[in-house]
């Protein structure tokens, strides 16, 4: 986000989410923005937003094809939505009132990245995606498939026959994410193989082995 500057502060074509801290049980903090607040006048930024289509495709399809793979793995894309610039006019209706401590005045930013609570948000996020995968088709094609079928959201669920593919299409989506400012973390698979230029701290967890009942990870929700 950046400060709004003093002269564009109260402007009456701006819009202020509402925002406040959740924290979880693992202790980790999470910030609720409320675009459904409503305004002076009765109206919300989201009651003026167009959702867009839908673009994800049906979770049970993305989990059916990652069964059939032989060699498979996972990753996250890290803090998605927060890579993905909105374009500068539309940036005023994502204002916030923040201060660092109670002893400082109130300031006026302005969120310039895709933000959680807006109801457009998933639709912006997906559409990104696709059009980075049709931006890099001819450089990195394997990757480029992947981001249109095998994304969810933000988490990469996807494979291969063979070791080998598998390897080629993990660097294909390092490289594609990385062109376009977005980094893979949480990363899992169910051969070593896969991961053995992954750091343990990127990796969902250090070592994956499926020698018994007791070792699973989730996939969308599924052990």
């Amino acid at each position: 986000m950046e400060e709004v500057p003093q002269a564009e502060c109260q402007s009456p074509s701006a819009y202020y989410i509402p925002h406040h801290a959740v924290v979880k049980l693992d202790r980790k903090l999470r910030v609720v923005y409320d675009a459904s607040a409503k305004d002076q006048n009765g109206v919300s930024l989201n009651d003026n937003l167009l959702t867009g289509c839908k673009l994800q495709a049906d979770i049970s399809i993305i989990i059916l094809r990652f069964r059939l793979h032989a060699i498979v793995f996972t990753a996250d894309v890290r803090q998605m939505y927060r890579q993905i610039i909105i374009t500068k006019n539309h940036q005023d209706y994502q204002r916030i009132l923040f201060r660092s401590s109670p002893e400082q005045p109130i300031q006026e930013y302005r969120l310039q990245r895709v933000t959680f609570g807006v109801s457009s948000a998933p639709f912006l996020a997906i559409r990104t995606m696709q059009q980075l995968a049709d931006d890099e088709d001819t450089s990195y094609p394997l990757a480029a498939e992947v981001l249109r079928h095998d994304l969810y959201v933000d988490d990469v669920v996807t494979g291969a026959h063979n070791i080998t593919q598998a390897v080629e299409i993990k660097q294909q989506l390092v490289d594609i994410m990385a062109s376009a400012g977005f980094e893979l973390r949480k990363w899992s698979s169910n051969h070593a193989a896969v991961l053995q230029d992954i750091p343990d701290h990127h990796k969902a967890v250090p070592d994956v082995t499926f020698d018994s009942d007791s070792n699973f990870l989730k996939v969308l929700g599924l052990a």
